[in-house]
């Protein structure tokens, strides 16, 4: 007997590539296991197809030819990730892997509410989290948290230099916040 698993139409967190150069080989396949749908600027558009990557949806500057089969060319005149992410917010995606090097807060707390955000860059995975946040880290591990000059409480972290901190041991991690509704985590992808 074998076991199947059905994946759901946008059940999958959708994935935007704004510059392929920001992750690994690896890490680029384990985000395109469970083929999701994979959006991508029209910058990437050789690299990935030389690398044999099927994507879904081109934003192009300009008229782009379709170079796979059922792929969806869509104009856009401003801003990549903003266009990107409001295409997928209108078609009820609830979640998206993003891998830029766009890493800030004000880029993306427009959408919070919205859609889950998840952002890659460089060995790095950057979250957007709400107070009483809580997740298990190995004893050791270190986390970046932009607290965006928020004054934050910790249990389970030291903080060892501006916006780093180290957890004190095995265990779960917990935050504290009252101005921002969120902030944004940084970890090493393991």
């Amino acid at each position: 007997m074998s076991s199947h698993h059905i994946v759901r139409e946008n059940q999958e967190p959708a994935l935007l590539i704004e510059d392929l150069f920001l992750i690994d080989e690896e890490d680029l396949g384990q985000l395109v296991e469970w083929s999701p749908t994979i959006a991508i600027e029209n910058d990437m558009l050789d690299p990935l197809n030389a690398r044999g990557y099927k994507f879904d949806i081109v934003f192009s500057q300009t008229p782009a030819d379709p170079v796979q089969e059922n792929l969806k060319v869509i104009p856009y005149s401003n801003n990549f990730l903003r266009t990107a992410i409001e295409y997928l917010i209108e078609h009820d995606y609830k979640a998206v892997n993003i891998i830029t090097d766009q890493i800030s807060h004000a880029d993306y707390h427009r959408y919070l509410d919205l859609i889950n955000v998840v952002l890659l860059a460089k060995g790095m995975r950057y979250y957007f989290a709400t107070t009483g946040f809580t997740k298990w880290k190995a004893g050791g591990e270190q986390l970046k948290i932009d607290s965006q000059n928020e004054e934050i409480t910790t249990e389970g972290l030291r903080k060892i230099g501006d916006d780093l901190y180290e957890m004190e041991k095995e265990g779960l991690f917990k935050l504290g916040f009252s101005k921002s509704k969120y902030i944004l985590i940084g970890e090493t992808i393991s």
